[in-house]
């Protein structure tokens, strides 16, 4: 989270605050802020030789909404970008409901082997599991879309600086608020089901 906020937040802004106070355009002080997160995707995968899933949609959607505003001269497609990787994940999110397995059912129990185990278990015997698996991946898709469509509604309503320090807040608000629901609500249900089946 906090490379995420130095090179997702911080340095773009910066950068686009210098570009602007030496004279460049707006649509370019926005590409030259945009290269810090691709940088940073380009050096991990470089660095680990692997590359996460968000970050193949970070990058596709970076360097989309970089070509687009370059191309347009539009300042309204550099400052999508945030909205697109929003959006695009969401996207997954509710794909991945007609899928086998949600997707939430694969986070909760990522790089924990005993974990999943338990978790196909539940998913095997357990309807409720189930339910509660394709509930929390359909809260997550419609809160990731509904936050993608209201920064890009954003972006023509407010001063590109504020803008940039909305749309960063917005993110981290959003996703420490939905962690922070599933966890508990993940416990909650848990405990239900728990109580369901003794």
């Amino acid at each position: 989270m906090r490379n995420d906020i130095i090179f997702g937040a911080l340095l773009p802004y910066l950068t686009f605050v210098l570009g602007q106070h030496f004279g460049l355009s707006v649509v370019h002080a926005l590409a030259l802020g945009s290269l810090f997160p691709i940088a940073t995707i380009i050096v991990s995968y470089v660095v680990s030789r692997r590359i996460a899933a968000v970050s193949i949609i970070t990058l596709a959607a970076a360097l989309a909404s970089l070509a687009g505003s370059l191309w347009f001269n539009s300042a309204y497609l550099a400052l999508l970008k945030n909205s697109l990787i929003t959006g695009l994940i969401g996207l997954v999110f509710l794909g991945s409901l007609f899928a086998p397995r949600p997707l939430i059912f694969f986070l909760a129990a990522e790089g924990n082997r005993e974990k999943q185990e338990k978790y196909e278990g539940f998913w095997q015997t357990r309807p409720g599991f189930r339910r509660t698996m394709r509930e929390m991946t359909g809260i997550w898709a419609a809160v990731l879309l509904g936050e993608a469509i209201l920064r890009a509604v954003l972006i023509p309503l407010l001063p590109i600086d504020i803008f940039l320090v909305v749309s960063e807040v917005m993110w981290i608000a959003v996703f420490a608020g939905m962690m922070t629901w599933s966890i508990r609500y993940g416990k909650r249900r848990s405990k239900q089901l728990e109580d369901q089946s003794s």
